[in-house]
């Protein structure tokens, strides 16, 4: 069965130009024209006293990246992740779901983390995957949102060769400064 198809919300457009992402962070191909599938993620940090929300990180990463980058998490990584997600996410559950609801609103999709279930207002941190092709929003298990106590608890359960290959990766292409570097672990795309 071939997913719902939906245009690209704005929300993940590129934070540097509000256009849709148009290319790999990794091998620059190109993302809008053609059948090149992709991933987006998104970072998030809300900061309540100011009532105010930022973009700490947008990117995307076509499927050969994608596969490239998930190769270079270790075994142990691998599967204690998965055994994570299969505790605390339903995934094949949430997504139909949310395919029978009448409203097929991206939005729907990330209002609360998939792990704890926390409303996205009430998160501090949080990520936001979505899988495209061209300018087309795939309805597959993505998109997600996992908030920051959700990820950090999936990072707990990644191997030191595989946090040192995502940091790695975050400090290439993502360029966050030193203070978030410390709270946000990188890439979680699924």
């Amino acid at each position: 069965m071939l997913p719902e198809r939906i245009p690209i919300p704005e929300s993940l457009y590129s934070i540097e130009t509000g256009d849709p992402i148009s290319s790999c962070l990794a091998c620059d191909t190109s993302l809008l024209e053609g059948s090149t599938e992709y991933l987006i993620e998104k970072g998030y940090r809300q900061y309540e006293a100011y009532d105010v929300q930022e973009t700490v990180f947008g990117y995307a990463l076509c499927m050969d990246c994608h596969a490239t980058m998930r190769q270079s998490f270790s075994e142990v990584s691998k599967r204690r992740c998965q055994a994570f997600l299969a505790e605390h996410v339903d995934l094949a559950g949430r997504t139909k779901r949310l395919l029978d609801a009448e409203s097929h609103d991206p939005a729907d999709w990330t209002r609360r983390c998939i792990v704890h279930d926390t409303p996205r207002e009430e998160l501090e941190e949080y990520q936001v995957m979505a899988h495209c092709q061209g300018d087309e929003l795939l309805l597959t298990h993505l998109p997600l949102l996992m908030g920051g106590p959700a990820v950090d608890a999936l990072a707990q359960r990644l191997s030191d060769e595989t946090l040192d290959d995502l940091g790695g990766f975050r400090d290439e292409h993502l360029g966050l400064p030193p203070e978030l570097k410390r709270d946000l672990q990188g890439p979680v795309v699924a």
